[in-house]
């Protein structure tokens, strides 16, 4: 049985309302967490399907101009949602790949409306467009090189832009069926209003699980922060220890060598005190970035005091942990860091220990590698010790 005209109308203005008002909770959301991207251009698709929908029902406009303005308003909005999930993924092709055909399609909406006026393959191209729109952001969100990372928050929106584009790909096909009067044959199908009903239906779909989405990242950067040192991004003391418990257990079990490097920024407190903390914010940030470039995946690092940052290499004898310190020790020293037109010279040392003479727990450890950098200071700072050689003198 067919809806009845004035339900189908309160419903479809229901929905319009909903979606301004996930609007003004994403506007919240992001007024609060300014690094969450994406946001705003959802905002704006909100606004424009909310817009669509409202033209579309809206009975003083003529066909002719709910046409135009409501077709393309909604394929602005589709766009906008496709920009949010590519910003929102850090997919940062997304919004060139979009932008410059967007243009092309207002174009051609102006060509067909205004100069042809052929209301026909003008409801045709934005019904295809809008196919061609949400199946985009459905492969954006299933693709399958993310499936290991995707969330089933992720899928379900994915699943839903791809329930979307199904149902107005089966739409565009009904009207294809009446080329001289499809408006009126759409508007003639038994399934035309329940179908359209579906399509909005499952843009409030998509909204909840955006926000979802959003909630499920909100809550990875909490826990990201809650671990990480807000001014490089690496482990903190806390987490550090905490992935070195984890280090340390596989280490006993499979009977495998591990090594500690604790590296010690050379006179760092003079250049504070000469150069300003905000000089010093970027040494730490320069030297946190070339460790992070050295070291391996497996290898964990921490910054473990101000200046002091702690590497623990699995499966890695003390030779081998040499190469690397070596590496950073030489990198660091011919890094350049500038303070205006001046080039800061900057220097670490570091020492280097492995587990198997001293043992695998981390008091063990960090204390001989603790001795290691103060041979290394003693030595005149810029150099790399090893404890095995302190064992020896």
């Amino acid at each position: 049985m067919m809806i009845q005209s004035l339900d189908f109308k309160s419903l479809l203005f229901m929905s319009a309302l909903l979606a301004f008002s996930f609007s003004v909770l994403l506007l919240a959301t992001r007024a609060r967490i300014a690094t969450l991207h994406g946001l705003m251009h959802w905002v704006g698709a909100n606004l424009f399907i909310g817009s669509a929908v409202l033209i579309f029902i809206s009975e003083t406009l003529s066909l002719a101009t709910r046409a135009l303005c409501g077709g393309l308003s909604i394929v602005i909005g589709l766009s906008l949602y496709f920009i949010a999930l590519s910003n929102f993924e850090e997919y940062r092709q997304g919004r060139k790949l979009i932008k410059k055909p967007l243009i092309v399609v207002v174009m051609i909406n102006v060509l067909l409306a205004i100069f042809l006026k052929n209301q026909y393959h003008l409801i045709i191209f934005n019904t295809a467009i809008c196919v061609v729109l949400s199946a985009m952001s459905a492969i954006l969100l299933l693709k399958s090189h993310q499936r290991s990372q995707r969330s089933i928050e992720q899928i379900i929106t994915g699943i839903s832009f791809a329930t979307f584009a199904s149902f107005t790909a089966y739409r565009l096909y009904i009207l294809t069926l009446d080329k001289i009067n499809p408006i009126h044959y759409l508007t003639q199908w038994p399934y035309n209003e329940i179908t359209f009903l579906i399509c909005m239906l499952t843009l409030l779909i998509i909204n909840f699980a955006f926000i979802a989405m959003v909630n499920v990242k909100i809550a990875a950067e909490l826990t990201h922060a809650a671990g990480h040192d807000w001014l490089t991004g690496i482990m903190n003391r806390r987490r550090f220890e905490e992935s070195f418990a984890v280090s340390q257990a596989s280490s006993v079990r499979y009977g495998y060598t591990q090594s500690m490097l604790l590296l010690d920024l050379d006179n760092f407190k003079d250049i504070n005190d000469q150069y300003g903390h905000l000089f010093g914010d970027k040494v730490i940030k320069t030297f946190a970035h070339l460790v992070k470039e050295a070291v391996r995946e497996v290898d964990i690092l921490g910054r473990y005091g101000g200046e002091e940052f702690c590497i623990v290499m699995p499966n890695t004898n003390e030779a081998d942990a040499l190469i690397l310190a070596e590496r950073i020790r030489s990198q660091y020293e011919t890094t350049s860091i500038w303070l205006g037109s001046k080039r800061i010279p900057c220097t670490v040392s570091i020492g280097v220990c492995d587990s198997s003479k001293i043992g695998n727990d981390f008091k063990s450890l960090f204390e001989a590698a603790d001795q290691s950098l103060y041979a290394a200071k003693k030595a005149g700072k810029n150099a790399v010790v090893a404890h095995s050689n302190l064992l020896l003198s």
